[in-house]
């Protein structure tokens, strides 16, 4: 007696043996692979020529963000930041320059929100809380209150 419906297993079933057909067929299509037992599929590692590096290097000191170098080399963003630190490469950390924090600070003082100050700067509202609370700029609550 085959149970068929919401209880059944029989998808799964079909499922696995898709995926053991596959990795099947992967096993003989490389011959070394399938000698050595390791018939595992494997993710395809990019890895970045010393060319590849110092164009990545000098685009970030031009000021292109991690994201889109991690776009256009094809790589993680923490490959990117290992690239850079290797190459001893100065980090842009106070994402917002010293000027800006000024101009955030007025506009915070003068009543915008973090939001609308980040919306303005192009950075995220805690970017901007963070830089006034190094500043020493008094935050309000939720509430607009002074706290």
């Amino acid at each position: 007696m085959e149970v068929m419906g919401q209880l059944s297993n029989q998808d799964r079933r079909l499922r696995i043996r898709q995926l053991h057909a596959v990795m099947q067929e992967q096993c003989l299509s490389n011959p070394l692979e399938m000698s050595t037992g390791d018939c595992v599929p494997r993710r395809k590692q990019h890895r970045l020529s010393a060319a590849q590096v110092a164009e990545l290097v000098l685009a970030y000191q031009s000021g292109v963000s991690l994201h889109s170098l991690a776009t256009q080399f094809q790589v993680h963003r923490s490959t990117v930041l290992d690239h850079l630190n290797r190459a001893g490469t100065q980090r842009r950390y106070p994402a917002l320059a010293p000027a800006q924090v000024e101009l955030a600070a007025r506009f915070y003082q003068g009543g915008q929100s973090l939001r609308e100050v980040g919306v303005h700067l192009g950075v995220h509202a805690s970017t901007v809380r963070n830089a006034l609370r190094r500043a020493g700029v008094q935050m309000r609550d939720c509430q607009g209150r002074a706290r």
